[in-house]
């Protein structure tokens, strides 16, 4: 016999709910939002590092050069130590100065006048004392109606070793031109005088004596005067003299004594390039 039938009214399998689609549209339209959100947000950072990681080249970006190396430290500085005399304030009783010298000794002075013109004697010892030495150059005038003679004494003197103490000067009713300056064979004498010891100073001395006005000027140990005596009107006295006079001046002089050092040399004679050099002895 055949089986029996199942009733008519059997319950039929129950299938599963389907989802609607719908839901998954939002879903996805949800989804495809916050990503976006997130990989455009903080300008795009997290879309520039996906772009990076995968190589997508979506962006342009900008090499940076690398940071520049650091240089070196440098070496601390060396440490100097000064001694306490360097540091100490001066003491008046060791304080010196600057100090004029002479640039030219007694006999050298004296041939510069010869050469000059101005017939000095040679450099010799004085006949009142042999510790002094000197040379000289004396020259006297015809005396005309009731003036005075013209008249000239010119001495440089000094010691044995050839330095020099002073160089004078005395003139008796000179020769003057029509502007009454000093005639120019006397201004000679005053123009080597001034010039051999190189001291650049004296910068109005020679015009003054030029024009036969008073002048007297001083400066680190050196001394020149010209002067018109007051009851001779018609006589002129010129003095050049070097001495310490100051404490500073003397501890320099003292401390730079020959007696320690060496001689300066004597400056450099000019040579005439027209004459010919002297021929060596054979």
């Amino acid at each position: 016999m055949p089986e029996n039938p199942s009733p008519a009214y059997a319950k039929q399998p129950v299938g599963k709910p389907r989802i609607p689609v719908v839901f998954w549209l939002l879903l996805t339209i949800s989804l495809s939002l916050i990503t976006g959100t997130v990989l455009l947000s903080n300008d795009m950072k997290h879309l520039r590092t996906i772009d990076r990681y995968f190589g997508f080249d979506l962006f342009s970006y900008e090499v940076k050069p690398p940071p520049p190396k650091a240089l070196p430290r440098p070496a601390p500085p060396a440490s100097v130590t000064l001694p306490l005399h360097a540091i100490e304030p001066p003491m008046a009783q060791t304080a010196s100065t600057f100090l004029r010298t002479w640039r030219i000794s007694g006999a050298a002075m004296c041939a510069a006048l010869r050469d000059a013109g101005i017939q000095t004697s040679d450099w010799a010892a004085a006949s009142f004392n042999a510790n002094t030495f000197e040379c000289f150059f004396e020259h006297s005038g015809k005396r005309e109606k009731d003036q005075l003679p013209t008249s000239i004494f010119v001495i440089v003197r000094g010691d044995a070793a050839g330095t020099i103490n002073n160089m004078r000067v005395k003139i008796v009713n000179p020769e003057t031109d029509q502007n009454g300056q000093l005639d120019p064979n006397i201004l000679r004498i005053f123009e080597v005088m001034l010039s051999q010891p190189q001291w650049l100073d004296f910068h109005e001395a020679l015009n003054a004596i030029k024009n036969l006005r008073d002048i007297k000027e001083d400066g680190f140990g050196a001394s020149i005067t010209f002067s018109r005596e007051v009851l001779n009107p018609d006589r002129y006295n010129f003095t050049l003299s070097l001495d310490a006079a100051s404490g500073p001046q003397k501890r320099t002089r003292n401390y730079f004594s020959d007696r320690t050092w060496l001689p300066s040399p004597e400056p450099t004679a000019e040579t005439n390039p027209a004459q010919p050099a002297p021929a060596s002895g054979q």
